[in-house]
Parts: structure tokens; sequence; C-alpha cells
């Protein structure tokens, strides 16, 4: 089975040169000019509660962004976005109640939930005919065949091989220990990890798995730092890190590079790591941000409603999966979702006139042109897995607990580390 999913994950990342799907040839057409009366319901499906409840409170301050912006522009068609909010716990069997409560509010789309919990309801997004948009990079989702399913964020496939690509060719660690929790979400990470560091003239000393929030991971670090490794890839919630961070310092080994993934860029892992040790150790990866107007476009509608300019990470991907269904709902002129389904990558891919706000992409729909979005966190072209990828920067604190960028890995360097 893991060679089966090495295989896969090779073949996703090589379909980084061919994004663009056959939707996004279609020619423009113009909405419709009527205006519809009423609101349009964001469904919202996040894990606000639970051991990674810090990812639902970026999801919904991203959101919350998406929905300033759109209705700062005058709404869809003249509907104004309301939201409604139902907690996951990121658990894929709570998340099955959670998605029924949200249906009895009629969402017209959803964003969210996470990897920690979509594999629980995917298949019911279908059933009912409701577009999803979601955020987590689990690999099982790499070659997924969901017609109402769109994944904004890209693949761990993609942030494995950056974090691989940066520890080899950056931080020059060619002796790896790997310590990831023994749960299904971290462990799919290891072998497209595995393939893509050994590929490329790494060596794992050691592959262990982190009892989750077990009171003492004394013996996992005897094991690791046995052979004396260079650098460590890693995946642990904030409660394992701080047991774990606890467990190296008393041992002295708290002193050779901690790598992960979007995850490494939650402030509370960093404190449960302890700042002093995160601002030298630890780093996680984010989306770079590509297209500058966008970006600024998402900050200052981030301002507007969370009174900062400083994002919570992953923010802008769910900043992009409001802006994105809004303006397919514009180009289909239509509120039925069987039909503005299909306009996702009409309005997403290219061919088509670079936009980057969400007004000004409207202006160029009703001025009959083909429009190619350009979102806040980078390239939302889908692939006909619908699937995205983007450059992914990594980033380390500050011993004030501010995020600092140190490196980004390109979409091409990505897919070198699977070419093996």
């Amino acid at each position: 089975m893991r060679g089966m999913r090495a295989a896969a994950v090779l073949a996703a990342v090589a379909a980084i040169v061919a994004l663009t799907s056959l939707g996004g040839l279609a020619a423009a057409r113009a909405p419709r000019a009527r205006k519809f009366t009423g609101t349009l319901t964001v469904g919202e499906l996040m894990p606000m509660s639970g051991a990674e409840a810090f990812v639902g409170q970026w999801f919904t301050h991203g959101a919350a962004a998406g929905i300033r912006a759109v209705n700062n522009a005058g709404g869809v068609m003249g509907m104004k976005l309301t939201a409604v909010l139902e907690d996951t716990a990121g658990d894929p069997v709570d998340a099955v109640p959670a998605y029924h409560a949200l249906l009895t509010h009629n969402p017209d789309f959803v964003v969210g939930p996470s990897s920690l919990e979509i594999l629980g309801v995917i298949k019911f997004f279908g059933a009912s005919q409701l577009p999803d948009f979601m955020e987590g990079g689990t690999t099982a989702l790499d070659h997924m065949n969901y017609p109402y399913v769109f994944r904004m964020f890209p693949s761990d496939s993609a942030l494995l091989a950056s974090e691989a690509y940066y520890a080899l060719h950056v931080l020059h660690c060619t002796r790896a220990a790997l310590m990831y929790e023994d749960s299904t979400n971290a462990q799919d990470e290891v072998p497209p990890l595995a393939h893509a560091y050994t590929g490329n003239g790494g060596k794992i000393l050691v592959n262990l798995k982190l009892e989750p929030n077990a009171t003492s991971y004394l013996t996992e670090v005897a094991d690791a730092f046995a052979s004396h490794p260079q650098c460590v890839f890693f995946h642990a919630t904030p409660a394992e890190m701080s047991t774990l961070s606890g467990n190296l310092q008393e041992e002295g080994h708290l002193n050779v590079h901690f790598i992960t993934g979007d995850t490494g860029t939650a402030i509370q892992l960093a404190k449960a790591m302890g700042l002093k040790f995160a601002s030298k150790y630890l780093t996680g990866m984010t989306g770079a941000s590509v297209d500058a107007p966008a970006y600024q476009a998402f900050i200052k509608a981030y301002q507007q409603v969370w009174h900062t300019t400083k994002p919570l990470p992953a923010t802008q991907a769910m900043y992009d999966a409001v802006i994105v269904p809004a303006l397919a709902i514009t180009y289909a002129g239509t509120t039925n979702a069987k039909i503005w389904v299909k306009d996702i990558t009409r309005v997403s891919n290219g061919p088509g006139t670079p936009c980057y706000t969400y007004p000004s992409c409207v202006t160029l729909l009703k001025a009959h042109k083909k429009i190619n979005y350009q979102g806040a966190g980078g390239n939302v072209d889908f692939n006909k897995y619908h699937n995205v990828f983007t450059p992914l920067t990594v980033e380390g604190w500050t011993t004030g607990g501010r995020l600092r960028p140190i490196y980004t890995v390109t979409t091409r360097q990505q897919a070198l580390m699977y070419r093996h």
C-alpha cells in the first residue's frame, strides 16, 4: 500500500506541469442582468474544538475576510453573504452530525473542513449537490474524484517535498530522524516524505511513532538521537510538542532543526516548544503570496474584520475559498449549484484575463471577459482532481513569536523531489 501511495504522490506532483482543466477553456458569458433578493449562506464546517482547534480559528478568520470582501462589493448579484458555523471537533466521526446540522441551514456552499475530518463527510457533498471548498493536505485526496469538492491548499505531497528540499538544499541535512504522531493523518505523511528525502540523497536513521498525548517521550528521544541526526522531520500537536520539548531539553537534544508542515506556523506549536528554542530550530510551511494585488485585497478585508494586518496562517486560502464560488455563481447567473459548480474552473483557471479582487473580476465578467482569478494564497488553478499547486514558503519564528520567511520552494523544485 505504501508503494502504491508513493506512486500516487509522484503522479500527483507531476501533474503540476498540466494544471489547467478543460473547463477553463470555455468562452466567457456575461452574468444575468437581473439581481436576486435575499442572502447566500456560507456553511462553515470547521474544527473549532479538539487537539487542533487552532486550525478552526485560522479557517474562520480567512472565511470572514472573504465574506467581508464580497459584501463590500455589493454581494453576489445583489445578495449578501452570511455564515453559519458547525464544529467538527477535528474528528471524522464528529464531522458527520456537524455536517447534517449544517444542512438544516440550507447553505449555498461550504468552506472547510480540514484534513482531520474531511474523509468522514466527503461523499456527502455530491449526494446533496453542495459545493465544498476544503483546506488540508491529506495525500488521500491527491487523486480524488468528487465533482463537488475542491481543495484550496496544496497537498501534503507538495508540503513534504518542500520540507525535504529545504532540509537537503538549505540546511544541508542528509541524516534525519522521523518522529510522527501515531495517527492516520500524520502517518500518511511518512511515505511521500521518505520518498522525496531518500530519493534525493537523504538518509532516514530512524522512523518513530509518537503515541498521541503520551505523558513522556523519553524512549523515543533516546532512540531518535542515538544515531545523531542532523535534523528531525515531525508531526505533533501542541500538547505533544510540549511533552516532547521537555524531554528533549532534559536529555540535551533540543539543538537540531525540527521541520514540519503548516502546523509549524501555529503560535501554539511554537510556544509549546518554547519560543527561545522555536526561534532557532522550528520551521513550518505556508503558501507563498505570489500575487501582490490579491494579497493586498485580502489584507484590507482581514483588517476590517480582525483589526490587524498580521493574518493567521492559512487564512488566505480560506479567503479564496469564498471568492471563487462567489465568482462562479456570478458567472453562471444562478444559485443552482448543479449549474454553477461547473463554472468554478472557468473563473479560476486560465486562459483568461488575470484579475485579483472580487469587484475587478465581476467587472470583467459583466464585460463578457473570460477571467482567471489569481488567489491571495497563491495559484487557484484546479487540476482534474480539483487540487491546486503553489510555491510554499518555509517559515521560522522570532523570539517575540512572529513568523519570519526563510525560503520559498517553487512548484518546479517540489516536482523535482519526486522525479525518482
